[in-house]
């Protein structure tokens, strides 16, 4: 495949990235931590440092959960930035993916406590039209979901056939994955689903490097990997004793 000049920068970029992702054994090495804290001293020593820089382990789960949402806006910044301008707003439009749970409940009128400390969604009316417009203003009856991937529709440049070919095979990998997971039994662990969708979507990362497919597939990824992180500090917060030092 012949590389298209203004995506050779996007492509070294990506692949940098890629390279940097924890292993399994090294997400082994920062999950035997047994104690918030020490989980979080663990995370700051990897990769995975951009995104709890400003965890501490005194902060509640919300607080916990409103930081990564921000590093995880954050980063998807960063990666449009890198990419040429007409790609920029299709990118950027991933950045709200982990807010339409709380999007729709703002919607429906069913607003949290902890959505008031959420720059986002605290004032979305005054602050966010642009956000919400696409959210509202679809068919009656699609799900927030459907709204969201209708406007990352439009936002694809025009003109691209590969580009919407490779992206509309993403999509469903995507859709597949989600199926999978809502037709799970309460019992079982979506691990498996996960490394499934992971090892799906870096193969199709590994085939279309310099191409737009691999700007959403590497943003798919760390994704999976900031769930992951998210898991393990939550579930930390919640159930293990807060603040202990003793060995993990």
């Amino acid at each position: 495949m012949s590389v298209r000049p203004q995506w050779s920068y996007v492509q070294a970029r990506l692949q940098a990235r890629h390279g940097e992702r924890l292993q399994e054994g090294d997400w082994r090495g920062v999950e035997a931590a047994l104690s918030l804290d020490h989980y979080i001293e663990r995370a700051r020593t990897t990769v995975l440092r951009r995104f709890v820089d400003v965890v501490h382990a005194p902060m509640s789960s919300h607080a916990i959960e409103r930081a990564l949402r921000t590093a995880w806006r954050d980063y998807v910044a960063e990666v449009a930035d890198w990419l040429p301008t007409e790609w920029q707003p299709a990118t950027q439009w991933a950045a709200y993916v982990p807010d339409l749970p709380a999007i729709d409940a703002l919607l429906k009128g069913d607003a949290r406590d902890w959505m008031r400390q959420d720059l986002l969604l605290s004032t979305p009316a005054e602050g966010h039209a642009n956000l919400l417009a696409p959210l509202t203003g679809a068919e009656s009856g699609a799900s927030l979901a459907a709204r969201w991937y209708a406007h990352w529709l439009s936002l694809w440049p025009r003109g691209g056939k590969a580009d919407a070919r490779l992206l509309s095979e993403l999509a469903d990998i995507v859709r597949a994955h989600v199926k999978q997971l809502a037709a799970a039994g309460a019992q079982e662990t979506s691990a498996p689903y996960r490394r499934e969708l992971s090892r799906a979507v870096s193969r199709l990362f590994r085939r279309h490097g310099a191409t737009a497919v691999a700007v959403f597939c590497h943003l798919i990824l760390v994704a999976l990997d900031l769930e992951r992180l998210r898991g393990g500090l939550v579930r930390r917060r919640l159930f293990a004793p807060p603040l202990t030092r003793q060995a993990a």
